[in-house]
């Protein structure tokens, strides 16, 4: 008698449930920008730029992540397999203001960029930069833009 009383209290507990009842979505407060301790970066996942956190080994960041973008994946992030077009050695020479976003000039031809590599760059600029949504690019006597990342930041 004594597993059926036992048998009906917990048969009883969970279909009554603990009291909370349903509700409608509850939406939040927008996800935080910006690096933790390391540097945003925008590598490609399946021929797809992806936001990847790469973190930093000093409290400090890098005088520009596309320093750290030019490199290319670590070891880490080329297990995940990430991969990127920016071509090695790619540096910034400046950064100015521009009437509609900001002005990047590079050490390569930004004609000669894919348009993954484009993605790639002007993704980590915006992030870098507090979030600027228009960029142009200028190397070799030629500038692109002014651009916006395709993704969300």
């Amino acid at each position: 008698m004594r597993k059926v009383w036992l048998a009906l209290l917990l048969t009883v507990s969970v279909v009554a449930g603990c009291g909370v009842r349903p509700s409608a979505v509850i939406p939040g407060a927008p996800a935080p920008v910006g690096p933790a301790n390391g540097a945003v970066l925008y590598f490609l996942f399946n021929g797809q730029p992806v936001r990847v956190l790469r973190p930093l080994a000093g409290e400090l960041a890098p005088a520009n992540p596309l320093d750290l973008l030019a490199a290319g994946p670590d070891e880490s992030e080329r297990e995940w397999r990430y991969t990127s077009e920016v071509p090695s050695g790619t540096a910034v020479l400046d950064q100015t203001p521009a009437p509609n976003g900001v002005a990047v000039t590079l050490s390569i031809a930004v004609a000669g960029l894919s348009a993954r590599a484009v993605d790639q760059i002007v993704c980590t600029v915006r992030d870098s930069v507090g979030g600027i949504p228009r960029i142009t690019l200028r190397g070799g006597g030629t500038d692109r833009g002014p651009l916006s990342c395709p993704l969300p930041g």
